[in-house]
């Protein structure tokens, strides 16, 4: 070990760390927010029959369905969306640990006045830093990549929408609503 690679070494190491503090921070407001919106989704669903039951009327059949859709899909989004996150807050819990005991070894190496190559040393800050890396690499594809699926879920649940709103209408009206929302005609 040199001093250039350990002044190198530091720097880099550094900035990875500073880099996964700001991505920690962000994942941690990614979960929060989901958390809050999945639960005032829940709520909203459960306070549609509450407010039936309180006035003493039987929730209807649409309300029911959109409200156990609802829950179900509460529940769902917050399994698979705290899927994403945790495996990116494990990658880099891991790569801090490993990130500030490479910068402490290293100046540690630099304090005892640089005594010898210390090869042990220089594998262990170069995995150090090439995990962190990598896993700051693969964090930026697989946001991208979640970001499609997500913009596919945004898809699916206006469908959903959709077609819990028919429930609420008769056919016939259902079918004006849609030719005039299509442009196909000015019925009504």
């Amino acid at each position: 070990m040199s001093g250039d690679y350990a002044a190198i070494v530091t720097s880099v190491d550094t900035g990875l760390l500073v880099v996964g503090a700001v991505q920690a921070h962000s994942t941690i407001n990614v979960v929060r927010d989901r958390v809050r919106a999945v639960n005032e989704r829940h709520a909203s669903a459960v306070r549609v029959i509450a407010d039936r039951l309180r006035a003493g009327e039987e929730p209807t059949n649409g309300e029911l369905f959109r409200a156990r859709n609802l829950a179900r899909r509460a529940t769902g989004d917050l399994e698979r969306r705290f899927e994403r996150p945790v495996i990116m807050a494990i990658a880099w819990a891991w790569s801090t640990i490993t990130l500030v005991i490479s910068v402490i070894a290293t100046l540690w190496w630099v304090a005892s006045k640089g005594d010898g190559p210390a090869p042990m040393l220089v594998a262990f800050t170069l995995s150090a830093t090439a995990f962190a890396a990598s896993a700051l690499l693969a964090e930026t594809a697989l946001r991208f990549i979640w970001a499609l699926a997500e913009a596919g879920d945004d898809l699916e649940r206006e469908q959903a929408q959709r077609e819990e709103a028919a429930v609420d209408m008769d056919p016939e009206l259902y079918h004006q609503v849609r030719r005039r929302l299509d442009g196909t005609g000015q019925d009504l």
